[in-house]
């Protein structure tokens, strides 16, 4: 039979390839067949592959494998079908965020279930050591066929390097890296959203500005910094007026960095936070010191929610898309891409506004 080439790994079509040549050997059932090496060899794939590939069609009762035997010809019908593919994943990279305020991925899971109406939709947090082997667990539940696409929701390189290798129809709800960029991907405008934050704050009259950082970068926050750059120079300010901290997500550390900013000879006045955890922990750590925001030290930070952003009280970049609507695109492009469909921009760039809380004071300094 012919498997689809789309969405389907390579382990699909070295199966479909390996049934061809059972039909074109005119092997009778219980005749002995390639091993896996041998295979491998033959089709000019690895072992691995191989053995997944057979597996799949002893699944099936095309081959019949026995443990320290061989490989030998089961019932090949003269045309079979694969079931349809009915398995979705959704993948979060490891954080701080997830456990409060991070973006839904219940949200994710409903808008799957709305656009791919009786799919399985399941949701992983990866693991931090070693999160591509949550990829590769995945892919050896699914090798009878169910495996249909992937929501990756921020997730580290080596995990979007293996799904690009293995030929996995997925969508990046996020930023890709140089090397995985054939990974169709819908992101924010993150160089707007650096450019509006620092644009926010210059026009409030501070000369002096931190950007506080997450400790690992991903490429969507290199784009954000080259848009505060971009502020910052067209305001004409010199280099010394932007200070970045990369910092880990924790609370004391956090905490800690704002308390020395406090204390620098000529201390930044405006303070831009990479992530809602930034803003909280600098709010708190200021208000402990009996100052207050913005007198003291104006924030703006970045999220989706807007509850977040009445929560803390401080002015926010965000889509312009409603997350519901944000999830159903990336909905309708995993769809595009399951059912074999050109996609008209492989790289969706949303874009970006400036909110700011009615209770915040947006008057000049």
């Amino acid at each position: 039979m012919n498997y689809p080439t789309t969405p389907q790994s390579k382990v699909y079509r070295l199966a479909s390839l390996i049934e061809q040549d059972l039909r074109r050997r005119d092997l009778d059932t219980g005749d002995p067949y390639l091993t896996a090496t041998e295979a491998g060899a033959d089709f000019g794939v690895d072992q691995f592959t191989a053995t997944r590939a057979m597996s799949l069609l002893a699944k099936r009762g095309i081959l019949i494998r026995k443990r320290g035997v061989g490989t030998f010809v089961g019932e090949v019908e003269p045309e079979t079908t694969i079931p349809v593919l009915r398995s979705l994943h959704v993948l979060k990279g490891s954080g701080k965020d997830e456990h409060k305020w991070g973006f839904p991925i219940g949200e994710i899971v409903e808008g799957l279930h709305e656009t791919f109406p009786g799919f399985q939709v399941q949701s992983n947090i990866l693991p931090h050591h070693n999160p591509a082997e949550m990829v590769r667990l995945i892919e050896q539940r699914t090798l009878d066929d169910s495996l249909a696409g992937m929501i990756l929701l921020s997730c580290p390189r080596e995990v979007q390097e293996l799904v690009l290798e293995n030929r996995l129809p997925a969508v990046s709800f996020g930023s890709v890296y140089p090397n995985t960029k054939k990974i169709p991907s819908i992101d924010l405008d993150q160089f707007e959203s650096g450019r509006l934050q620092a644009e926010y704050l210059l026009k409030r009259g501070h000369r002096r500005i931190m950007l506080l950082m997450r400790e690992n970068w991903r490429p969507g926050d290199n784009r954000l910094v080259d848009g505060v750059n971009k502020a910052m120079a067209d305001t004409g300010l010199g280099f010394d007026s932007l200070v970045t901290r990369s910092i880990p997500e924790e609370d004391s550390l956090i905490t800690n960095e704002i308390h020395r900013l406090l204390l620098m000879d000529d201390r930044p006045t405006g303070l831009i936070c990479r992530c809602w955890r930034f803003a909280e922990t600098a709010l708190n750590a200021i208000r402990s010191r009996s100052m207050s925001v913005p007198d003291d030290l104006d924030i703006v930070f970045n999220h989706y929610d807007a509850k977040i952003s009445a929560y803390l009280n401080l002015p926010r970049t965000c889509a312009t898309l409603s997350s519901r609507e944000q999830v159903k695109l990336v909905a309708q492009t995993l769809e595009k891409i399951i059912n074999g469909k050109q996609l008209e921009n492989n790289h969706v760039i949303l874009p970006v506004k400036l909110v700011e809380p009615e209770r915040v004071n947006s008057t000049s300094r």
